[in-house]
């Protein structure tokens, strides 16, 4: 897939409708951006990982909170970080995250050279998904990245409603502070944390159809709630950066997982350890 574009040939460039919308509130939605058969090879793939059908480091499963405190007698699994920098025969899920479809409107926003972040897949199953309280993406890549604007894209592979559990959002929050974060309890909600301030009064439900994509900047407040239907509610979840971020501690030992090139250039300062394709599986993981 060729990711040297210019904007003349960039088939899916921000409109200026969805800039006033990105600017004004900090998201826009587009629909029917995937189709059924795209998401559904998606949706396979992830559930052969969990299926044990697909070889896949473990530490990177995660498993559903109410199952892990023994709350609730199930099977569930809740979300699978960093599908694309594994070999797992899943490259689709790298694809996607280069896909036009998704980097064209962030390449308006953020310039031509993109790196990614942190890829999940999201199961939120019937009953016992859970939801995630408010929170900004921004206050978790600022403890590892120096960079501006960050941005999101939520591609929903089922109908994300009330009901099942949609992304909330506070529009126009993007254009304030990255607030402090506190610790919340159990096992789920340990992996996020609350932004201090955010009121539940100033959010809106952003119900979309499968198929569709939110994109948002990474300094918004949103949030989901729990899935009280019979329905899943399954998204894949895409990160970008723009390729001159630096680490916050480049001389850290410990870094974390290096974020994967997605179009356009490199730059010194992180050059040689952005990821340019998949890391194979080794009998060791």
């Amino acid at each position: 897939m060729s990711t040297n574009t210019t904007p003349e040939e960039r088939k899916y460039k921000l409109t200026d409708d969805e800039l006033a919308q990105w600017n004004k509130n900090g998201y826009f939605v587009r629909l029917d951006v995937f189709s059924k058969e795209e998401n559904d090879t998606l949706a396979q793939i992830a559930d052969d990982i969990v299926d044990g059908k697909r070889s896949f480091p473990d530490y990177h499963i995660f498993q559903n909170a109410l199952v892990i405190d023994g709350k609730a007698e199930a099977e569930g699994i809740y979300a699978i970080h960093n599908i694309q920098y594994v070999s797992c025969n899943c490259e689709e899920f790298l694809e996607r995250t280069r896909d036009p479809r998704l980097t064209d409107p962030v390449v308006d926003i953020l310039g031509p050279d993109l790196l990614g972040l942190n890829n999940l897949y999201i199961w939120k199953p019937p009953k016992i998904g859970l939801g995630f309280p408010w929170h900004q993406d921004k206050w978790y890549f600022n403890h590892q990245y120096k960079t501006g604007t960050t941005v999101a894209t939520w591609s929903a592979i089922d109908d994300a409603d009330k009901e099942n559990g949609c992304l909330y959002v506070i529009p126009g929050s993007h254009k304030g502070e990255v607030h402090d974060h506190l610790k919340l309890e159990g096992s789920q909600q340990g992996e996020f944390r609350q932004a201090e301030g955010a009121r539940d009064e100033d959010g809106v439900a952003v119900e979309v159809p499968a198929g569709a994509v939110i994109w948002f900047n990474s300094q918004v407040l949103h949030k989901s709630t729990d899935n009280h239907s019979e329905r899943f509610r399954r998204a894949n979840i895409a990160h970008y950066i723009n390729a001159r971020a630096e680490w916050t501690r480049p001389d850290a030992v410990n870094k974390k997982r290096p974020p994967m090139w997605i179009r356009g250039k490199t730059y010194p300062g992180m050059e040689d350890e952005v990821q340019h394709d998949v890391i194979p599986i080794l009998e060791s993981d």
